[in-house]
Order: structure tokens, then C-alpha cells, then sequence
């Protein structure tokens, strides 16, 4: 039995879905316990009637980590959702005994590959985290930290359960959508994990977690079907970043970390994905959920940086990206 936990509201349930059927779709065993910062979402998880999809109400998070919702107040939403992720880990613990490790997915991530074989570069290591890989195009974006938060895995031990309470206790104290120092929200802290903490493993299989930033299409390949990346496969790919910004037309997140759309990449890994997504928001429907179109996480000052990015999500920018090819055109299949 493999035990992931993520969170999640409306705005990300299809992707939510999306990863529950691909973690299905590798025929093991596991459990997916899913925070549900809403009702829609809690409602959504409800709707699959399947064991292995378990909501747990915000609710009941609250009322379990008192000192999670005293600092509701000091946080905006994102800044809110962002602090739960070693809180709702620490939980599924608790309320699982017989789990002896717990593994954070983020939502949007989706498996070619089964879990096992990422928990197997694990091993018996306490803590496993996953590094960016930056290329050197995405160097920029080092300020966010060595490690991403997408896949973060504890086990029940001494090692394990040190670490996981260190960082509940740091993100409580500042976890904030803005990079300060060497913090980040909640990822930052996780480079000082290898030198705080004992029995700490970092994945660098090419095929964990592959992502924008660290996206070669030089290095891209399709074999057999499966996508390969530096000569490995893709056990999971994170499709940070993806945005529908006109009804049936993607901006696929790459821009930010200048990787190019070859049309292999667009074919063959990004294509598939935004097929699933719209089935997915095509049904959410259903539940009164709408897509949302847009960037809703926009700089919120006015310093010419800002200026810019809001310039970049306008009409007249996004008809200029599908002109050059740099959105994907995905429209929900008709019901």
C-alpha cells in the first residue's frame, strides 16, 4: 500500500483527478487522502465512491491543529493553502497508524510510472525530497529553493518525525508567497533539510518529477509511448504552471523558465494531459464547477515587472501566442 496526501480546492480538482487516474492507472495499491478546502472539492472526491480517494474536511484539520487555524487570519488564501502541506502530512499520520510513511503529492502532478519505483530511490531514507534540476535557461528561478515541495515523503520514524515537526513549526511562523532570504513560502525551508536533519535522501533520478523548469527538449524522447528524459523515464511529470487563458486554448507554463514547445513536447506530453484535464473539467461541470481562465496569481504591485505580466495575459498578447504556437489547443470534448 502506498499513502500519499495533497490538498486541494475547486479551482484544482480536475487536475486532482487527473492524478487519482493516473496513480489508478498503475494498478497498485495506495491511498489518497485529499484536504478539501472546499465543499465543491470535498463533494467532487465524494462523488468517485472509491476507497483509495479519501476527503478530509478542512473542518477537521482545524479542529485537530489549533495552531494551523490560528494563523488563518495573518495569511492570504494561497499564503493559507501553502502552510498546510507539512500540517495535513502530520495529520494523515496520525490518523493512519498503520501507515509507516506518508508522501505529499501536489495535485497537478500525474505518473507514467508506478510510485514504487520512486519510493525505491527512497529506500529506507527517513525524508525524501526532490530537487528542481534547474536548466540553465530556468537558472532565475534558483531563488525559490533547491527542492520542490511536489513530492515530499516522511517515514514514521525518529529521523522522519523530527524533520516533518521542524518544518510544521517554521511554516507556522512564516510561510508567506514571497521570497525573503532563503525562504519561500513553504519550500524554502526544505534546503536545510540534508545538513539539519539525519537520513534525508534526495531523488535525482532524471524521470522524478520532471517539470518545466528542468524540461531539455533536446533531452526529450518517446519510447514505446512512455516519455523518457535524460535516458530515463518519466515516473511523474508536474504540469506546473498550466493555465487556460481562452476557452480551449492553453498556456502550457513554459514560458516562465524559457523552455521551448517543440512540437514532440507538445504532442507528446503536454497534448495527453490537457485531453484528460478537459474530459475532467468537461464533468466538473456537473457539480457546478467552472474552469478557471486565467492567471489568478498576478503580481499585485506596480513596479514595471508587474506591469508587464498583467500586459502578458491580455487579448491581444494571448492572440499574438497563438499565433507564434506558443498556447495548445485543447477544447473540452463535447457532452
Amino acid at each position: 500500500m502506498n499513502w500519499f496526501c495533497t490538498y486541494c480546492d475547486q479551482g484544482y480538482a480536475a487536475r486532482l483527478l487527473c492524478l487519482y487516474q493516473s496513480l489508478k492507472a498503475q494498478a497498485e495499491e495506495f491511498r489518497l487522502f485529499v484536504l478539501c478546502l472546499d465543499e465543491a472539492t470535498a463533494a467532487v472526491v465524494a462523488a468517485q465512491r472509491d476507497p483509495a480517494l479519501v476527503a478530509v474536511p478542512l473542518a477537521e484539520l482545524l479542529e485537530a491543529d489549533p495552531a494551523y487555524a490560528a494563523v488563518r487570519a495573518t495569511r492570504s488564501r494561497i499564503e493559507f493553502y501553502f502552510t498546510a502541506t507539512p500540517v495535513i502530512i502530520r495529520h494523515c499520520l496520525k490518523r493512519e497508524p498503520a501507515a509507516p510513511l506518508m508522501t505529499y503529492l501536489d495535485a497537478d502532478l500525474y505518473f507514467f510510472g508506478p510510485a514504487s519505483a520512486v519510493l525505491a530511490e527512497q529506500g529506507d531514507a527517513s525524508v525524501g525530497i526532490v530537487p528542481h534540476r534547474f536548466t540553465r535557461r530556468s537558472r532565475n528561478s534558483r531563488r525559490h529553493g533547491t527542492y520542490n515541495v511536489a513530492w515530499v515523503s516522511f517515514r514514521r520514524d525518529v529521523d522522519g518525525m523530527a524533520c516533518l515537526e521542524w518544518w510544521r513549526e517554521r511554516c507556522l511562523e512564516w510561510c508567506f508567497d514571497r521570497v525573503e532570504g532563503s525562504r519561500f513560502a513553504d519550500q524554502g525551508y526544505l534546503d536545510e533539510f540534508p545538513g539539519r536533519f539525519r537520513n534525508v535522501r534526495v531523488l535525482e533520478h532524471a524521470g522524478i518529477n520532471a517539470a518545466p523548469w528542468n524540461l531539455e527538449p533536446a533531452a526529450f524522447a518517446v519510447i514505446e509511448g512512455q516519455p523518457w528524459l535524460h535516458g530515463q523515464p518519466v515516473l511523474f511529470y508536474h504540469y506546473q504552471g498550466i493555465r487556460e487563458v481562452e476557452p480551449g486554448w492553453f498556456d502550457p507554463g513554459l514560458r516562465n523558465y524559457h523552455t521551448p514547445l517543440t512540437p514532440e513536447v507538445r504532442d507528446s506530453l503536454y497534448l495527453p494531459y490537457l485531453r484528460q484535464l478537459t474530459e475532467q473539467q468537461a464533468r466538473l461541470r456537473h457539480h457546478g464547477i467552472e474552469p478557471v481562465i486565467g492567471y489568478p496569481r498576478l503580481p499585485p504591485n506596480y513596479e514595471l515587472k508587474a506591469v508587464w505580466e498583467r500586459f502578458r495575459t491580455t487579448r491581444p498578447w494571448t492572440i499574438y501566442r497563438r499565433w507564434r504556437g506558443k498556447l495548445v489547443r485543447c477544447p473540452e470534448p463535447s457532452t
